[in-house]
């Protein structure tokens, strides 16, 4: 039986959606699709207007594409709010020579991560407790 028969989502470019079903309704199925560790037998993803087969990794993360597991690891030594920050660390942009000499692009970038991870941990609640260790 196809996991995905008749599935169709429409999403605005910038959201955030939560894909929430009972076990076996191809939840799973669909993100592996989208970030491409399965092909589709039929139908197709389309991304911006155009039809969409990832064929590497970094092209899914190139994308806007990001998907979280079930067994999430967390950095147990870090603050909740470090952890979220870590998850950020691929949508910044200051190249290796901005990270080693800390140069002010880094630093305003680090900030802006900082400043949406704290929104982000608002957003779920979780603010009051974003310099508590993980």
């Amino acid at each position: 039986m196809p996991a995905l028969r008749g599935f169709t989502m429409h999403l605005t470019e910038g959201g955030m959606v939560s894909l929430v079903g009972r076990n076996g309704a191809g939840k799973t199925t669909f993100f592996n699709v989208i970030t491409g560790l399965y092909t589709p037998d039929a139908g197709e993803f389309v991304l911006g207007g155009t039809p969409y087969q990832p064929t590497a990794v970094h092209e899914v993360a190139k994308a806007g594409i990001a998907r979280t597991f079930q067994n999430i690891r967390i950095f147990k030594e870090m603050t909740l709010l470090e952890n979220v920050v870590v998850g950020m660390h691929r949508h910044l942009d200051y190249g290796a020579p901005g990270l080693l000499l800390s140069l002010p692009k880094y630093r305003a970038a680090e900030r802006r991560a900082r400043d949406r991870a704290l929104e982000l941990l608002s957003w779920v609640k979780l603010d009051h407790k974003a310099h508590d260790i993980a």
